[in-house]
């Protein structure tokens, strides 16, 4: 049987690790080479000279670098979640990648270029208003992705919204 390369799209949050766990339970084969991916926004410099010159430049190439540190941060805390989650019998086979820019357009671009069977990623639950005006990786990814796309919808404890009338 042909190795399954699967996209998993993380960015950190309890979102992302709902995703990881609803794939390690429901989803996971052996033998699956898990391509992860975290996208993260690269802090811009503006196209028009900065009035104090050099120091901004500086402390743009500053925040460039801590950016750059938690995306690694982040991706050897998953990295050891997919070594943890590997059994005897299967070891999770996995690679782990970075990229600044836009995350949609990103996670969609990397399944396609490393030829992925199917992407997976959390949703922040956000409603239609909150996402048109937002924007949504998951909704850009379900719309341009190539591929199927699985998206887990969830509510992390510390985001719940509590229930009318209900009393904690």
């Amino acid at each position: 049987m042909a190795q399954r390369k699967v996209v998993l799209a993380v960015d950190g949050s309890p979102y992302s690790d709902e995703a990881f766990n609803f794939y390690c339970d429901n989803l996971h084969k052996a033998g699956d080479l898990i391509l992860v991916i975290h996208a993260f926004e690269m802090p811009t410099m503006p196209a028009a000279p900065y009035p104090y010159g050099f120091a901004y430049y500086e402390e743009w190439s500053n925040l460039v670098k801590k950016a750059d540190e938690e995306a690694n941060e982040m991706l050897r805390v998953i990295g050891e979640k997919c070594k943890e989650h590997s059994k005897k019998d299967d070891k999770y086979k996995f690679e782990l990648y970075k990229e600044g820019g836009r995350a949609g357009e990103i996670i969609c671009n990397f399944a396609k270029e490393k030829g992925a069977e199917f992407i997976v990623l959390g949703s922040r639950g956000l409603g239609t208003i909150r996402r048109t005006f937002l924007g949504s990786v998951s909704d850009y990814c379900v719309h341009n992705a190539h591929i199927p796309v699985v998206v887990v919808r969830s509510t992390p404890k510390d985001d719940a919204v509590a229930e009318p009338g209900k009393k904690e």
